[in-house]
């Protein structure tokens, strides 16, 4: 397994490159993706599913303090919080150097393809990071919510600013349709748009052409029903019988065109089962993919 050394040492040599003017664009891929290989190996403990966490206590943390392998488990996630912390720190400046790269006007249009191949895998980087604190979070019970009164109008507006953007790029269609009446919850909103883009995300990016994703919200009772549907390529019974696994990707064609951790539907079913939801999905190979999440309202 890889050591906090070591990823220190990775770091460090980046950060002097960035300091002293000798970053090599082309090289930077590959040194980051010696730094996620790091992270992962660091987290590879982690690798059950998600769903085998213990469960929670009303007070933000998981309960089971006696536990030895939960007390493991706590003392991993605090170990790959302060990596990810210490990783954080040069990634931000890393991504500083490349903004200002490129808006420098010398630039020819192979330097600058070279700088936006920087700012891209930064990033990949800092969203890699972001995903493996959280599993690793999620998995110690360490993860730190606050249950408040939200309309899902605001999670959903939420959710709408920060993937419409992505499927603009992607050419994708993307439509919320949120109805009026719906429940109140207790909720972290911030917590829940995080999952729901997750789910909208991997939606969004694994289609072909025509894409459509839908994100719907019902009331039944008082039970909010939230769908994310799209036409993309589906799953098949084996893929869907995996999903939530920690790193389990796909190979499917279309997903693995993609670069992807296989961290992002782990932490989305983490974040809602912390949020006292469940999730159901129903796929079929080139027909699409229905995502049904219900959570309960305020009494």
């Amino acid at each position: 397994m890889a050591s906090l050394e070591q990823i220190h040492a990775l770091v460090d040599e980046l950060i002097q490159q960035a300091k002293s003017g000798a970053l090599v664009p082309v090289r930077l891929p590959g040194q980051l993706e010696a730094v996620k290989d790091a992270l992962n190996a660091l987290s590879s403990a982690a690798s059950a599913p998600v769903a085998a966490a213990p469960a929670q206590s009303g007070t933000g943390e998981t309960a089971g303090a006696d536990d030895p392998v939960a007390e493991v488990m706590k003392e991993q996630a605090k170990f790959i919080s302060h990596a990810v912390h210490e990783l954080r720190t040069p990634m931000t400046s890393i991504r500083g150097y490349a903004d200002m790269l490129t808006t420098m006007g010398q630039l020819n249009e192979m330097q600058k393809q070279f700088a936006e191949t920087i700012r891209s895998n930064a990033r990949r980087m800092e969203g890699l990071l972001t995903d493996v604190s959280d599993i690793s979070k999620i998995r110690g019970g360490t993860l730190r919510y606050a249950l408040k009164m939200d309309m899902y109008k605001n999670v959903a507006m939420m959710v709408e600013k920060q993937m419409q953007p992505i499927a603009e790029s992607l050419g994708r269609s993307l439509t919320f349709d949120t109805p009026q009446g719906l429940p109140l919850l207790n909720t972290d909103g911030e917590l829940l748009a995080k999952a729901l883009c997750k789910l909208v995300e991997n939606a969004l990016r694994y289609c072909e052409d025509q894409c459509a994703v839908t994100v719907r919200a019902k009331a039944e009772n008082n039970t909010l029903f939230i769908t994310i549907e799209d036409n993309g390529i589906g799953m098949s019974p084996e893929d869907l019988a995996q999903l939530g696994t920690i790193y389990f990707r796909s190979e499917n064609e279309v997903v693995r065109s993609h670069k992807g951790s296989g961290l992002g539907i782990p932490v989305a079913y983490g974040i809602l089962k912390l949020l006292n939801g469940t999730v159901a999905v129903k796929s079929e190979p080139g027909v699409g993919t229905t995502f049904t999440i219900s959570l309960p309202g305020m009494q």
